[in-house]
């Protein structure tokens, strides 16, 4: 990761911008002209809380961060100045941004939201999401952009600071913090570590553990009352069970009594269906062939009315035949004679052929009324039987009514001793698992050293030695650093916590540089830049300015000239310098240097621009 450029933009106003050179860019010049300002906005751009309000920034709305990412991708990085949510622009925005952002992110690390600015840059560093040790108890906490802030942006307080270089100075992330630089030299996190209880914590939880389940136990006793024992009602509990056994027999007796009752009358209830639906059938017949037989009565009446009519036919004369039609001149005497006696025959067949199916259709009338007689006195009897059961069937249900109310009685009886019992057995329960809460002892935390292997202290101590040697430090042959105790640079078995501020100053510069080329160098994690304020505190003419002050602890300046040209020349990573004094000249390439005046008019005054 690179930075390419920091950006004040606001509308109607010209853009206040620097640019950082790929190696080293140096910005010197007087107090009060921003160059600290730098620092601050740059942490504010990777998720700080707020920007120094300077009178300078007013016009200004939108800081804008320009961003080389690992795969060589442009982007630039734009927040509020007044604070709230990052957004980013894929490509390189130097300007006030006029369209919708391609992401919008918080600036607040959030272990549930991957949309925020230090999941988004982890990401580029191959480390999101992972898990540092947070406190002696192996508690562990998502890693996040702050957690690797200050080991990169390094104002002109903390780099003179007492505290450790490796930590921000506040005491909740220290452990944190330690294992955010275990984690850059060495590309493992803590997520392997198993949590241990707060010993603390865990008897205050215990404690009241063991008062909730006394307090449940109680709350049972009272339920209980004056019962018995649990022994004594599980002894009535056997005798109601025999109880409930016997009476359940004497009912079930009934009750199959009672489901043979029911079945037959379901049978003489069906028979007498059956009979009413036969008799309804019969009844029918007999109807239909009454009124047949009214029919042939009233044939017979017809045929001797026409056998009467036939035999005075013969005694008219006509002039048309009264049998057959034929005219006069056809007639025959004997013709009438016969054809009357012909009639009186066909009469005569036709009656007995009547009365012959009359005969019949009364014999099966009287068939049919027989069969009526016959269903008619066996559904009398099926219908007496049918209250006879019915009866039976009602004298049944009440005599099994006194047996199911005792029954009920015995269940109730029964469910009152079982739910005490089951109170009892609670108790007992709770008993046993009260006295197993209180044996109960915290998980013990795995041991775990705060520092790194020997061989990566080692490694790294000799980084920070070639380092420290290479900028004419005094006494950097004997340099280390050490994790025993608050890590820190040793230089001739004094910590760096011990010296004045002069040393403090360039071997916090030195701890950070060196981190930077180590992890560069193994192709570890790290952001790869780094910005120090005021790295090196040196007196130019001792004879001039008068032998500093030994709390100081200035160096000399051929200290300066060797930290300039190591960073300009052979740092592979990206520096940014802020100095109050000239810096040596800087000629490497990819290196460039920034003067402000603080003078109106005259060249650049500061990062705002008057």
């Amino acid at each position: 990761m690179r930075l390419i450029h920091l950006t004040a933009v606001g509308p109607d106003h010209p853009a206040a911008s620097l640019n950082f050179a790929p190696r080293l860019t140096v910005i010197y010049g007087a107090s009060e002209t921003g160059k600290s300002y730098i620092i601050d906005a740059l942490d504010f751009m990777f998720g700080g809380q707020s920007l120094r309000d300077i009178p300078q920034a007013k016009p200004y709305r939108t800081m804008l961060l320009g961003l080389e990412l690992a795969d060589g991708t442009a982007v630039t990085l734009a927040r509020a100045v007044r604070g709230g949510k990052i957004y980013v622009y894929e490509e390189d925005l130097r300007t006030l941004p006029d369209r919708v952002p391609d992401r919008t992110l918080l600036a607040q690390h959030n272990k549930v939201n991957d949309e925020n600015i230090s999941h988004f840059l982890l990401s580029d560093l191959g480390i999101a999401g992972a898990q540092l040790r947070k406190n002696q108890r192996n508690v562990l906490q998502t890693m996040g952009l702050r957690n690797l802030a200050h080991l990169c942006l390094i104002d002109e307080t903390r780099v003179q600071a007492k505290t450790s270089p490796v930590e921000s100075g506040i005491p909740t992330a220290r452990t944190a913090e330690r294992s955010a630089l275990k984690l850059l030299l060495e590309g493992v996190d803590d997520s392997g570590l198993t949590t241990g209880e707060d010993p603390v914590q865990f008897r205050r939880v215990n404690r009241g553990q063991v008062e909730v389940l006394d307090r449940v136990m109680l709350q049972l006793r009272e339920q209980i009352g004056t019962a018995p024992e649990r022994q004594s009602l599980l002894e009535q509990l056997a005798r109601v069970n025999i109880a409930i056994s016997a009476a359940s027999a004497s009912i079930e007796e009934g009750l199959a009594k009672r489901d043979s009752l029911t079945a037959r009358r379901e049978q003489v209830q069906a028979k007498s269906r059956s009979l009413r639906g036969a008799l309804s059938d019969t009844q029918t017949l007999i109807s239909r062939f009454s009124l047949l037989d009214q029919q042939y009565a009233s044939d017979l009446e017809r045929l001797n009315m026409v056998q009467e009519a036939g035999t005075f036919l013969g005694y008219f004369n006509s002039s048309v035949c009264m049998f057959c039609g034929a005219d006069p001149q056809h007639h025959n005497s004997a013709h009438a004679v016969y054809e009357t006696t012909a009639l009186s025959k066909s009469v005569d067949a036709e009656v007995s052929k009547t009365q012959a199916l009359k005969q019949d259709l009364a014999q099966t009338i009287g068939g049919l009324v027989n069969d009526r007689m016959r269903d008619e006195t066996a559904l009398e009897g099926l219908s007496a039987e049918l209250t006879l059961v019915g009866t039976s069937i009602h004298n049944l249900e009440s005599d099994l009514q006194p047996a199911r109310d005792d029954m009920k009685l015995l269940l109730d009886q029964r469910s009152k001793l079982e739910r005490l019992i089951g109170l009892w057995d609670r108790i007992g329960d709770l008993t046993t698992l009260t006295a197993a809460v209180a044996q109960e002892t915290p998980t013990k935390t795995d041991p775990v050293a705060d520092g790194v292997s020997s061989a990566t202290q080692d490694d790294f101590s000799r980084t920070l030695n070639s380092v420290l040697t290479a900028w004419q430090v005094p006494g950097a042959k004997d340099a280390t650093f050490t994790f025993e105790g608050s890590p820190d640079v040793m230089l001739g078995q004094r910590r760096r916590a011990g010296r004045g501020k002069g040393m403090r100053s360039v071997l916090h510069a030195g701890f950070t540089i060196a981190l930077s080329e180590y992890c560069l160098e193994h192709e570890l994690p790290h952001p790869g830049f780094v910005a120090l304020d005021t790295p090196v505190l040196t007196y130019r003419d001792a004879e001039k300015d008068g032998v500093p002050d030994q709390d100081d602890e200035l160096v000399s300046q051929s200290v300066a000239d060797a930290f300039y040209e190591y960073i300009s020349t052979r740092h592979t990573g990206q520096v940014i310098v802020l100095e109050n004094q000239t810096p040596p000249s800087v000629t490497g390439e990819g290196c460039s240097i920034v003067y402000f005046s603080g003078t109106p008019g005259a060249n650049r005054s500061g990062f705002y621009p008057e």
